[in-house]
C-alpha cells in the first residue's frame, strides 16, 4: 500500500492486488451497502493516519474508488473547512433523540459497524441527537431513543443550535473505543 498526500484535505491511496489479497478483499464483496466496504474504509482510514498522521475524523469523509488491473486506487478527501455542516444535512433523516451517555454508550456497543458510516450524532439540550438517512434506519435505533421525540426536530435545526459531535468514521471510531472498554 502506498499512500500519497495531494492535499491539505485529500489523499491517494494505491492498493495492489497483493494488498488486497492480504486484507481478504475481493471487488464482489465491497458492494455499496455492505458491511465489508465500511471495515474496508476503516481500515484503510486508520493505515492513512499512522502513517502520515493526515486524520479524516472531522468532517465527512468522500471516498472515490479507481479500479486498476493491477489493484485499486482511492481518493479520500474531507469536507471540514471548506462547507459547513448545515450544507451537507440531507433532507430524508430520521432524528432520534438518546436521553444520555448511558443510552448513547450502549447503543454505540450494539450497533453494526456499517450503520456508523451513514449516521451524524449531536448534542443539543440535555440530549443526543442521532440523525439517520431514512432508507438506512437500524432496529437497535429503536430501541435506545426515546419513544415519543422520534424526528420531533428537523436536522437543520439541530444542526444549527446543537453541535455535531461526531459523523462517519469518528462513529466508528467512538464505537471501537466504547467496545474495547467491555
Amino acid at each position: 500500500m502506498k499512500i500519497v498526500r495531494l492535499a491539505q484535505d485529500k489523499v491517494r491511496v494505491f492498493l495492489t492486488s497483493g494488498d488486497l489479497l492480504e486484507m481478504k478483499i475481493d471487488s464482489s464483496s465491497l458492494t455499496p451497502d455492505s458491511p465489508r466496504l465500511s471495515l474496508f474504509l476503516y481500515e484503510i482510514l486508520e493505515a492513512v493516519k499512522e502513517e502520515t498522521g493526515f486524520s479524516l475524523a472531522d468532517g465527512q469523509v468522500v471516498a472515490e474508488a479507481i479500479p486498476k488491473a493491477d489493484g485499486i486506487i482511492l481518493e479520500l478527501s474531507h469536507t471540514i473547512g471548506r462547507e459547513k455542516p448545515a450544507r451537507n444535512i440531507k433532507k430524508d433523516s430520521v432524528i432520534f433523540e438518546i436521553k444520555d451517555f448511558d443510552a448513547l454508550s450502549g447503543m454505540l456497543k450494539n450497533i453494526q459497524v456499517a450503520h456508523l458510516i451513514n449516521m451524524r450524532l449531536y448534542f443539543m439540550g440535555e440530549s443526543y441527537y442521532v440523525a439517520v438517512p431514512k432508507r438506512r434506519v437500524p432496529a437497535i435505533l429503536w430501541e435506545y431513543s426515546l419513544k415519543n421525540q422520534r424526528e420531533a426536530v428537523a436536522e437543520s435545526k439541530i444542526a444549527e443550535y446543537g453541535k455535531l459531535i461526531a459523523g462517519g468514521y469518528r462513529l466508528m471510531c467512538m464505537a471501537a473505543a466504547l467496545k474495547k472498554i467491555n
